[in-house]
C-alpha cells in the first residue's frame, strides 16, 4: 500500500475544509446542521488553549460524525439505507412495517418484553396477524403459488393419464432434503452468530483502547503535571479517539456497501489526510495502522509507559483480528454448490409430490397442500437466505453509535476528583 499510495500524511488534529466536507457523498447527503457545525471545526489550524483545546474540537468533531449518522430508528429512516445501498428492506427487515421486534435492532428491556413476555396466546396470535408482513412470505409467496399450480394441474389430469406411483421414494427424498436444508440453515445462522460476536468483540476492545489512552494520557496526574507534555498527550488521546470511531464506521461501510462513502473521514481528518485514506484498499486496517502509530509516538515520548503501550498494542492487534475475521465472512459465503444443490432437490421433490397426491384428494386440495409444504420447505431455505450475508443483518449502525457513546464517556467526560 506504502509503495503504490506513498507515505500516509502526517494525522493532525484539525478537519478538512467545509468546501470538502460538502462534497456529494454516494449515500446520503450532510444535513444543514452538520454543515454549520461543521464549519465551526474547520479552520485551517486552530489555537486554542492545549489540552482544553484538543479534547473540545474533538467533542465538536464527533458530534458531527453524530449529524452525519442519525440516530433515528424509525421504519421511514431505516428503509431509506437499505434502499441506498441497493438493497429490498421488504425481503431482509422483519418488522420494518409491522413494527414487530427485529434481529436487525438491538433489543431494549421494552422489546423484551413484546417479545417474549407476553402469554402464549396473546404472542401467537400477534404473529398471525402480522404474517401478511412476513418477509418470509414476501419473498416466495411467487413460488409456493407456482408449485400450487402445478400441483392443482397434474391433480386435475384423468386418472388414466397419472402415472401409478409410490409414496416411498417421495418420502425417502423429503428426509434427506429436509437434512439438506437443516445442514445449510444451520451453517448461514452460525455466520450470523460469529458476525454478532466479532462486533461484540469490537465494542469490547475499542473501549478498552479507548479507557486505557485516557486514563494514561488524560488524567494521569504525572502527565498532567507538566503542560508541555500534557499539550502533546491530549494530542495523541484525541487522535485515537478519531482513529477508533472512524474505524468503526469504516468497517461497517466496507461490509455493508456497496459503496463507500468518505464523509466520516472528511468530518475527522483533514482533507489531505481523508484523501489518502479514502484512496486506501482497506481503510479499516489503515486506520488501524494509524491509531499504532499515535500510541508508538506517544511511547518514545514517554506519555505512554511500556507496560500500557504494551497492552493497548494487543488490543489493536486484536482489532486487526476482528477487522480481518469479517472481511473473511463477507467474502467467503456458505458454498454456492451447497445452495444450489439444495435449491434443485427442492424442484425435483416439489415436481413429484403432486404425481403422489393426485386421486388421493380433490385437485384444489391437492394445490392447498402442495402450497402449505412448499412454504414450509422453502421457508427454511429462505430463512438461511436471508442471514447468509450476516453484516445486512447485525445492527451495525446502532452498534457504531454505541462505539461512539463509548468513546465520547472514555475521553470527554472527566470524571471527579479521586475516580
Amino acid at each position: 500500500v506504502l509503495l503504490s499510495s506513498g507515505r500516509p500524511p502526517p494525522m493532525r488534529r484539525c478537519c478538512a475544509p467545509l468546501g470538502v466536507l460538502l462534497a456529494a457523498t454516494t449515500t446520503q447527503s450532510l444535513s444543514f446542521t452538520a454543515q454549520s457545525r461543521l464549519s465551526r471545526v474547520h479552520p485551517a489550524r486552530r489555537t486554542a488553549p492545549p489540552t482544553l483545546g484538543a479534547i473540545a474540537l474533538l467533542a465538536e468533531q464527533l458530534e458531527v460524525v453524530r449529524s452525519i449518522r442519525p440516530a433515528d430508528d424509525s421504519a421511514e429512516v431505516q428503509f431509506k439505507l437499505w434502499e441506498n445501498a441497493g438493497l429490498n428492506p421488504t425481503y431482509k427487515v422483519s418488522g420494518s412495517i409491522s413494527g414487530e421486534p427485529s434481529y436487525t435492532r438491538l433489543f431494549s428491556h421494552a422489546d423484551w418484553r413484546e417479545y417474549s413476555g407476553t402469554e402464549p396466546l396473546e404472542r401467537w396470535m400477534r404473529a398471525i396477524v402480522t404474517w401478511r408482513y412476513s418477509t418470509v412470505l414476501r419473498a416466495l409467496w411467487k413460488l409456493s403459488l407456482l408449485a400450487a399450480l402445478w400441483a392443482y394441474a397434474v391433480a386435475s389430469l384423468p386418472a388414466a393419464l397419472l402415472p401409478r406411483t409410490s409414496p416411498v421414494p417421495m418420502s425417502l427424498f423429503g428426509q434427506a432434503l429436509g437434512l439438506l436444508l437443516v445442514f445449510r440453515t444451520n451453517n448461514t445462522y452460525q455466520r450470523l452468530a460469529e458476525a454478532r460476536t466479532l462486533w461484540g468483540r469490537a465494542i469490547y476492545l475499542t473501549r478498552e483502547v479507548a479507557q486505557g489512552v485516557a486514563t494514561a494520557l488524560l488524567f494521569d496526574r504525572r502527565v498532567a503535571s507538566k503542560e508541555e507534555e500534557m499539550e502533546g498527550a491530549a494530542e495523541g488521546a484525541a487522535a485515537s479517539c478519531r482513529y477508533l470511531a472512524a474505524f468503526s464506521w469504516e468497517l461497517n461501510a466496507k461490509l455493508t456497501g456497496p459503496t463507500l462513502p468518505d464523509d466520516i473521514l472528511r468530518a475527522l481528518f483533514t482533507a489531505e489526510e481523508a484523501e489518502w485514506m479514502a484512496a486506501q484498499r482497506s481503510r479499516p486496517l489503515q486506520l488501524l495502522g494509524a491509531l499504532r502509530r499515535a500510541l508508538h509516538a506517544q511511547w518514545r515520548e514517554g506519555n505512554l509507559p511500556t507496560h500500557v503501550h504494551r497492552k493497548l498494542e494487543e488490543n489493536v492487534s486484536e482489532l486487526n483480528l476482528v477487522a480481518s475475521s469479517c472481511e473473511r465472512l463477507f467474502s467467503s459465503p456458505v458454498p454456492p454448490t451447497m445452495s444450489r444443490h439444495v435449491v434443485r432437490c427442492m424442484v425435483l421433490w416439489l415436481f413429484g409430490l403432486p404425481l403422489v397426491l393426485a386421486g388421493t384428494m380433490a385437485p384444489s386440495a391437492v394445490g392447498f397442500w402442495v402450497f402449505v409444504t412448499s412454504y414450509v420447505f422453502i421457508g427454511i431455505e429462505e430463512v438461511g437466505v436471508q442471514v447468509e450475508q450476516p453484516f445486512e443483518i447485525v445492527p451495525m449502525t446502532q452498534l457504531c453509535r454505541l462505539i461512539m457513546a463509548n468513546l465520547e464517556e472514555a475521553f470527554l467526560q472527566r470524571p471527579p476528583p479521586g475516580m
